[in-house]
């Protein structure tokens, strides 16, 4: 395999996307070009990522012999954690192997780990993010001017059952009237986003309850064309459901006001992140109203970068 003479990574993937963004995100902020592997692991290696370093490579059903090779390989989420460590085994120091999120083994198993900063988990080659790299720039990402004859647009994005609770159909319910009231209240356009989390039964209530309200809005299954992330750009609000930590964590880069819909009472690490955010003034929390406010934009790309570039000179 020859070496390319410019720096390439690997970005393996099981194809989940907010997971694939943050891989992305990282393969570009490390300015390399990138290649997306796909790669599906088995049960075993998914739940015991370190079961790699004792069962034999054809087991492992991947490709060690790609075209090109990497500097960087970068996976994202605890069931991608045992290709990393496979990877890494394989080519021993020729590549640096760069972790997103906490895989729940030994940090020794990768040259470099990215764990948000509300998981409390410290080592020597760990740097702790504040949320999830974000796939897009937004130093780049400019928002459009809205003439004054143009309605102001209120941005929705919606997540859904988690492992740490399961919604039912009054969740659906109240988040939309809050929506519808905030919606009228400012006399604007609604454009809703789901993700593959949204369970069919609750994008159905909120197709109903928004019919009964509205003439005009638009909403996004996760099988439909997404308008996301461009709809930020003419977004005047953005409202994102307090499960979504990935999609917080993007649309917080930007000045756009930022209102968070809390679900069930969150707690544990998912509350800290936004407690920290909210006393940074980067969010709000969302109680059905909608207004202007100084924010704050989050500036985790670029703080990552500075600390990855540290790491890796030292």
């Amino acid at each position: 395999m020859k070496k390319n003479t410019r720096d390439l990574s690997w970005v393996v993937s099981d194809g989940t996307k907010g997971m694939e963004n943050q891989s992305v995100a990282l393969a570009k902020l490390l300015n390399t070009d990138f290649i997306i592997i796909k790669y599906q692991p088995s049960f075993l290696i998914k739940n015991f990522p370190s079961i790699v370093k004792y069962i034999p490579q054809t087991l492992i059903n991947f490709n060690f012999k790609q075209s090109s090779f990497p500097k960087y390989v970068i996976t994202t989420g605890k069931r991608m954690a045992g290709i990393s460590i496979a990877i890494k085994s394989y080519f021993k120091n020729k590549i640096k192997t760069i972790h997103i999120q906490n895989p729940k083994v030994l940090n020794t198993n990768f040259d470099l780990l990215l764990i948000p900063e509300h998981d409390k988990i410290t080592g020597k080659n760990i740097i702790k993010t504040k949320g999830a790299l974000s796939f897009f720039d937004s130093n780049t990402f400019q928002r459009d001017k809205r003439s004054l004859e143009e309605k102001t647009t209120i941005f929705l994005m919606i997540g859904g059952s988690n492992k740490r609770y399961a919604l039912n159909n009054s969740d659906y319910y109240d988040l939309s009237m809050s929506v519808v009231n905030a919606t009228k209240s400012l006399k604007a356009k609604l454009i809703i986003s789901s993700s593959r989390r949204t369970a069919p039964k609750g994008i159905k209530i909120m197709q109903t309850v928004f019919k009964n309200n509205f003439k005009d809005f638009e909403l996004y299954s996760s099988n439909s064309v997404n308008p996301y992330p461009d709809v930020l750009k003419y977004s005047d609000y953005v409202i994102v459901t307090s499960d979504s930590v990935n999609m917080i964590s993007e649309a917080a880069t930007l000045t756009t006001p930022l209102f968070i819909y809390y679900f069930p009472k969150e707690t544990g690490k998912t509350l800290r992140f936004l407690d920290d955010l909210i006393s940074l003034g980067i969010i709000k929390k969302f109680d059905g109203q909608l207004f202007e406010y100084n924010k704050i934009a989050l500036d985790t790309n670029r703080q990552t970068k500075l600390k990855i570039n540290k790491f890796f000179r030292a």
